[in-house]
């Protein structure tokens, strides 16, 4: 299979897979003024977000500068982040609050509503992707002009985007900070979009007769799309990191040794030839699946609507009609 259509053919395997887990894993308040503005949230933008992961993967060029995706592997995670930053802008100014008598502001940290286990997942795949870019950068060197370049010469640059084959056989291209730093970046933003996000709507203002169920129901839906659609950018992003280390770490050349026998050819590998098989394919497979996920949030989102839609309108109590205010 191309590698260039591996996110959205294992996207869909995996998508129809994961009906294996009929259960959604996206779920929406049974009332307020929230719940328009998840589903907008839930399907749109995760369809962008898959969307822009499987297009920069099936469009990217054959590479001529040694760089040439550095800013194509991180797009899903921008995105990803991007969608989340304006879904907060407008919760801030959408749902703003009104007056109201005796209204407190909490002092909560920023993963108050959110799932442990969602966090502790979302943690670990930032820390691979790392990982995996600080290894891919610190790996880089740059190279004489004249020197010997294998597989896939790019135009000579004097940037460090070039990793030693093998000691001193040759160069291969597309290491070093010009390849990951957008990588990192992108890193970053989210971390910090999700964690400033997270944190504005843990502490937004709440009358100090109570903290209802709704309430807290609301923010907890709210606090798990906004990480699954971060946590879906990260996994199609660590998927590209990988894929594009185990390409050009399986670079192998041959050499003629009539030691042994007439033309007899012998095989060397580069650096970290024995991860790189599982690097390439297994990051397809990851990408895949983070395409699955992203999937999955959309049409959840949709299931969780029209159940919704479905059931009969509870009448609210005092006190949600108070958080109604407060949330608008």
């Amino acid at each position: 299979m191309s590698p260039l259509l591996a996110p959205a053919v294992f996207g869909l395997f995996f998508f129809v897979l994961s009906w294996m887990y009929p259960r959604r894993i996206v779920s929406l308040p049974d009332s307020g003024p929230r719940v328009s503005f998840l589903v907008r949230v839930g399907i749109a933008g995760s369809l962008v977000v898959a969307f822009i992961g499987c297009a920069v993967n099936a469009t990217t060029p054959a590479d001529m500068t040694g760089f040439e995706g550095w800013w194509r592997r991180p797009a899903a995670l921008f995105t990803a982040a991007l969608v989340v930053a304006v879904s907060a802008i407008i919760l801030r100014f959408e749902l703003r609050p009104t007056a109201a008598p005796a209204v407190i502001a909490p002092r909560r940290p920023w993963n108050t509503f959110t799932s442990r286990p969602l966090v502790w997942v979302s943690g670990i795949i930032a820390s691979l992707l790392a990982l995996t870019a600080v290894w891919q950068t610190v790996i880089a060197t740059t190279a004489p002009e004249d020197g010997q370049f294998l597989g896939n010469v790019p135009a000579y640059s004097p940037l460090p985007i070039y990793m030693m084959f093998n000691g001193q056989f040759g160069y291969i291209a597309g290491v070093g900070w010009p390849n990951n730093l957008a990588t990192l970046a992108a890193l970053g933003f989210a971390v910090l979009v999700l964690v400033m996000t997270l944190r504005a709507d843990a502490n937004r203002p709440l009358p100090d007769r109570g903290f209802s169920t709704a309430a807290r129901s609301a923010r907890e839906m709210t606090a798990r799309l906004f990480a699954l659609l971060i946590l879906g950018g990260l996994i199609v992003t660590l998927g590209a990191v990988w894929m594009h280390a185990g390409e050009i770490g399986q670079m192998k050349i041959a050499i003629n040794d009539d030691y042994v026998s007439k033309d007899h050819l012998v095989t060397f590998g580069g650096s970290y030839d024995m991860i790189a098989f599982p690097l390439n394919y297994g990051g397809r497979l990851v990408q895949g699946l983070g395409v699955a996920l992203l999937l999955r949030i959309a049409v959840d989102t949709g299931r969780a609507a029209a159940r919704r839609r479905q059931q009969p309108t509870t009448p609210p109590t005092a006190t949600d009609d108070l958080f109604a205010g407060l949330e608008r």
